[in-house]
């Protein structure tokens, strides 16, 4: 069975995995994530070709920005703001010694539920990952579609209050505090539901997920009340993005989706959305957990790569 080297770029840390075409994992580990310069950034990678030296034939790349995967090129990095139409598979393969294929992150967790998770039995679905903000991706005739500026699924800044959009925001975190889906349906959003009903700031207010579903499971009103409205928010948005694409399936990812009571609340709150709305044109989709929780990035860039155009 043949081997690749797959690595997945986060803001804190380089996860990489020596793994089966089959998309099994052979040997895993992370290193800390340069995020200062391109030289520390491929710097860091160097370790880890030589250690699983000789025993890949290429390299899958998962990555966060604004991805050209068919010619290699990253037009923005995310969290590695020096990134800017970057040839970074060219970059990768001299420090490598292999072909690299490189996609967007979210995209690669859409790809790898896909390939064999949530969305495997399906032609046309949507992957949220809930998060800091909303990643994932949307998948149609069982491929992931990119759009044409390599920006498809980035429903981070999908609208959640036309008015203030149209007022323009100064951050998907800042100014004009719930303008975009990010603000209410992310990991984040949620925990900021939460800290205003506690009399503290959005953002800034130092709660994290265990604090909060620590809460909900105590039965504190103001948790179970955040938890209720994130769950309108998400269903609302399922029903806009339903409305353009009539997807099959939403799978539900992210952190705070190893909690069921996650998928369960989204799954109630669009049934309600659904019956709320009778002269409703759409189909109502399906809501399901993903199969893939922290390795989802791994495994979605092993299937680009095993579907790059040249092999």
């Amino acid at each position: 069975m043949k081997q690749y080297l797959a690595l997945d770029f986060g803001g804190t840390f380089i996860k990489y995995a020596l793994m089966g075409e089959d998309g099994s994992f052979i040997r895993q580990g992370k290193v800390a994530s340069p995020v200062d310069s391109m030289e520390h950034m491929l710097a860091a990678i160097e370790p880890i070709g030589e250690e699983f030296g000789g025993q890949y034939q290429g390299v899958a790349v998962s990555m966060p920005g604004r991805i050209d995967t068919k010619n290699g090129i990253a037009h923005t990095g995310g969290s590695f703001t020096f990134i800017c139409d970057a040839p970074m598979s060219r970059y990768f393969e001299e420090r490598l010694h292999a072909p690299v294929t490189i996609a967007n992150d979210g995209k690669c967790a859409a790809s790898a539920e896909a390939w064999n998770g949530a969305l495997s039995d399906i032609d046309n679905g949507a992957v949220l990952v809930l998060g800091t903000g909303i990643g994932g991706g949307i998948v149609l005739n069982k491929k992931v579609w990119m759009g044409n500026t390599f920006g498809a699924g980035e429903l981070s800044v999908y609208p959640a209050d036309l008015k203030k959009l149209s007022q323009g925001i100064g951050g998907i975190n800042r100014g004009n505090m719930g303008a975009v889906w990010t603000n209410h349906t992310s990991a984040s959003g949620l925990l900021g539901k939460y800290a205003v009903r506690k009399g503290l700031p959005a953002l800034g207010h130092g709660i994290d997920g265990f604090a909060f579903f620590e809460a909900y499971d105590a039965g504190e009103q103001e948790a179970i009340d955040a938890f209720e409205e994130f769950g309108q928010y998400t269903a609302a948005g399922i029903y806009g993005i339903q409305s353009v694409l009539d997807l099959q399936r939403f799978a539900i990812g992210g952190g705070i989706s190893a909690r069921p009571e996650v998928t369960q609340k989204i799954r109630e709150c669009v049934d309600r959305q659904f019956a709320s709305i009778p002269f409703t044109p759409f189909g109502k989709p399906e809501v399901a957990p993903c199969r893939y929780g922290n390795d989802a990035n791994l495994i979605g860039a092993l299937s680009f790569h095993l579907n790059r155009d040249d092999r």
